[in-house]
Order: structure tokens, then sequence, then C-alpha cells
């Protein structure tokens, strides 16, 4: 480290170079500001040189118009006037305006002498002004300022200037002239009837008298039932489905064979083959008279609109069986043969969220019952042992069954893989179902495991009779009996065609 030397001077010649600059140039401009000042000055003040005032007095006093004094042509005011310098042939004009300057207004004729007292009322005598102006004549007027000049006035009093004025119009509205009324009351009488509101009147006393009169009559006279007709849409019972919705199927012709008789004649067949002779055989009739007695299945919530909603669906009791009451086998089916035979008889197959429904409001829940997998699952010896077992778990139990099968549904998966079953269910005792939605089986596949519920196509909405496709197809209502919410078409199309 560099020490300082001692023999360095101090002060001014000790500090650093650039600070002595800056102090010189600092003065420099400080001296140079004060020489600019000072010359600005002297320029603008032999530019625009001050005149001095005259005596405002006697100019005004000798342009005064004949018949007033000076007095009259001063105007009292609490700054002394601006005058300009008068030149030869004009008059001098005062001037009151505000200090700052203005744009210049254009300059106003005045009247004279003789309009002046021509306008002032016989009865009231002049008097000293305090807001009148002395007005030059036309010849002699010339604005000498830049300063913008009043505007003239005549010498009528301020009072009756004010008494004299028209009286402002008031903002509130002002009532109608009566010979207006009068004519808009007469335009009123031979005009038509008005527009009617858009909001619902009260009825005429005539009209209410003959709608009395009318209902009256009605309820007197004996009622005219109007025959339905035949296919239209079933009727419900309560919350009970009728036979009407079983009608599609033929009645089981005298001599048909059991279902177990009628099994045992196939033998070895399985696959679409033994589905071809089953539907064949269901399409006679030969169906149990049990499951032409459908069940209601009630679904309640919330619509998409929020509102509160009830459909009932009719389902069969159990499984598609053949054969009489007393024997009867449940078949299974592939997906084309299920659609077929539901299709003939006015059905379609049921939704997941129905199958959960159709379990949770079963009469008798029945365990599952598997048996081991393999090949021989699609077997007719395996769907004959299974049902079997079903029926020695029911010990003679009727009404809506459920837990025993899975389903063969109608879900919105099936629309992205075509070609294939749908299959779900399978609730244990717990009411979770073994089986969830799965399409890993061709269209036509079916083992012992699967079931055909069958669901009527007419259902109830709100208690009215409604068609099944188009609830599963709308957006509204869909999602109370899907899951996944509206169903597509091709879907709809394929469980019943």
């Amino acid at each position: 480290m560099i020490e300082p030397s001692s023999s360095s001077r101090p002060g001014f010649a000790a500090a650093p170079r650039f600070l002595k600059r800056a102090a010189r140039f600092s003065g420099g401009v400080f001296v140079g500001a004060i020489v600019s000042t000072l010359s600005g000055y002297m320029l603008m003040s032999a530019l625009y040189p001050t005149a001095s005032a005259p005596n405002s007095q006697a100019a005004l006093a000798a342009v005064a118009p004949t018949g007033l004094t000076a007095a009259e042509a001063v105007v009292r005011h609490p700054a002394p006037p601006a005058v300009s310098p008068a030149t030869p042939g004009n008059a001098v004009v005062a001037t009151f305006a505000p200090a700052d300057v203005a744009m210049p207004r254009p300059p106003m004729r005045a009247p004279d002498a003789t309009e002046t007292v021509a306008r002032r009322p016989a009865s009231v005598a002049p008097r000293p002004l305090e807001r009148d102006i002395a007005i030059a004549p036309q010849s002699a007027i010339e604005t000498a300022s830049l300063r913008p000049t009043p505007r003239p006035q005549t010498h009528l009093p301020v009072e009756t200037m004010v008494a004299t004025a028209p009286a402002r119009s008031a903002l509130r509205p002002q009532p109608r002239p009566e010979g207006l009324v009068l004519a808009v009351a007469r335009l009123l009488d031979r005009a038509p009837a008005a527009i009617p509101s858009t909001r619902p009147q009260p009825r005429p006393e005539v009209i209410r008298v003959a709608a009395t009169l009318s209902a009256t009559a009605t309820e007197a006279a004996p009622s005219v039932q109007t025959a339905r007709p035949a296919g239209l849409f079933p009727s419900r019972k309560g919350n009970e489905c009728s036979r009407d919705h079983t009608r599609a199927i033929p009645s089981r012709p005298s001599g048909a064979p059991g279902g177990s008789q009628f099994l045992a004649n196939l033998g070895g067949l399985s696959g679409s083959e033994r589905d071809a002779r089953v539907i064949a055989e269901l399409a006679r009739g030969n169906v149990p008279a049990f499951l032409r007695e459908l069940e209601a299945v009630t679904f309640r919530g919330k619509d998409s609109r929020g509102a509160d909603t009830e459909i009932v669906v009719c389902v069969t009791p159990d499984y598609l069986a053949l054969g009489s009451d007393r024997d009867f086998v449940r078949v299974p089916l592939g997906l084309p043969a299920a659609a077929r035979i539901a299709n003939a008889f006015g059905m379609t197959l049921p939704t997941p969220r129905m199958v959960d429904a159709i379990y949770a409001q079963a009469d008798v829940k029945l365990a599952p019952a598997p048996m081991t997998p393999g090949p021989q699952m699609s077997s007719t010896s395996y769907l004959l042992r299974h049902n079997a077992t079903i029926e020695g778990q029911l010990h003679g139990r009727r009404g809506l069954i459920a837990g025993q099968k899975k389903d063969v549904v109608m879900a919105s998966r099936m629309a992205s893989n075509p070609g294939r079953v749908a299959i779900y269910g399978w609730h244990r005792t717990s009411g979770r179902p073994i089986q969830p939605v799965s399409t890993v089986h061709g269209a036509n596949y079916a083992d012992y495991s699967h079931g055909i519920r069958l669901v009527s196509k007419t259902a109830y909405l709100n208690g009215r009779a409604v068609a099944l496709d188009e609830l599963l197809a709308s957006q509204r209502y869909a999602s109370l009996l899907n899951k996944e919410g509206p169903l597509p078409g091709r879907v709809i199309r394929i469980a019943s065609r």
C-alpha cells in the first residue's frame, strides 16, 4: 500500500482533477444563466414597451353618446381598466376582462341612445347603473385589446330585466294542456281496443259463467271412454307391471317339450348352432308362465335439469328359460341370438345400472355358485348342472330373483368394440358384482354363468308410459338408467335387432 506524502499540498490544489473541472463548469453555467435572463428581459422590454394609461374618465366623456354623462359611462370594477392608446378617428373603449389573455371576440353593434331610451319603461326613472357599459357608435368601435369584450347590455335596470325575462321551464314534467287532454280522450274513444298484455288476464264474467255451465254439463253427461289402440303402451298397476308387456310372447303350445327334455335332445351342440335351436323353440312360445309376469324396478333421482324424476322399468322375474313352470332350464345365449329373441318379444337388454337396481330391489338374492372354469363351461351339460344348483338354492321361492348369473348387457363401450358381447354382474351377497363390465368375448360366446334378463321396451317416466329406447338416448334422463349417460344409438339397436 502506498502511503500519501507528508509534503502534499492541502486544500483545493490537492483535490482530484475532475472536481476542479466540475467546479469551473458549474460556475460558468451559473454566470451564463444570469446573463441570458437579463438579456431576455431587456429584449422583451424593447419589443413590448408599456404605454402610460391616459385619464379614462376624460376619454369616456369624449366618446360617450349624447345624453350620457361621463359618470354613466364609467363601469365600476375592482381593477382599473386596461385602455389601449387612441388612434386618429377612433374612440378609446375600456375593456374589463380578467388579467389573463384570451382569444378576442368579434365586435358587436351597440344600440344608440334613442334605442336605449325607447327600451326603458316609462314608469321607471333612470338611475346610476352598476353593470352597464359605455358603447361607442358603430363607426367608432374598434377592439383595441386582445382581451375579450363583455356582452353588450341594455341600459335597463337589473330588476326590470329580471322581471321582464321569460320564465325558464322547470325540469319536472308539466301538466298537459287541457285542450290536448280532451283531444287525446276523443281519439281514444274512437281507437280500437288496446293490445292485451302478455300477462294472463282474469276471465270476463261472461266467460267464467259459460265455463262453469260447461263443466256442470260435462259432469252430468255420461262419460264416453275412447278405446286405446292395441299395442300402444301397456298399462301399469301401482308399482307392478301388467301382462300387457308380454303380449308379444306367443302362448305356450300344448305338447311342447320341457326344458330338460329339449336340451337333452340337442346332444353335443353348443355355440351359435345351439342358440339357433333354442330361440326357434322360444319363438313358438315354449316359455314358462311365470316369466310372463314382469316385475317393476324403480329408479328415483334428479335428471340433468335438477328435477325430481321417477322411472319404472318392467323386467322378467328370472333369466330367460325354456320349458314349462315344472320343467324349465335357464338358457344362456350369445349376443345376436339374445337380441333377436328380445326384439321378437318386444323387449331389450338391461344396462349395468339396471342390473344393480334389480339386485338391490330383488325379493330373493342368491349367492353366486361358480363352477370349475375350462372349455366345458360352454357345454350343455354344464348349463344343466348349474340350473339344478340354482333350483336347489331357491327351494321353490318365486318373485324377483337376482344373484344367480351374470347379465348380457348394453354397454357404451360396445360402440367402440364391435363384434363383442358385454357381460356384467353376478353379485355377491355384499352387493358387489364378481364381473365388472367386460367385452373380452366375441359376440357369439356364452357359457353356463351367463343369463338373459329381458326388459320391456315400455317404461314409465313420472307415471307416464314412454319408450325405453328414448330414455336411454336422452341427454336429460339417460344418466338415471346408465352410468355412462346416453347410450349410442348403435348399441341400442344391437340389443334388440
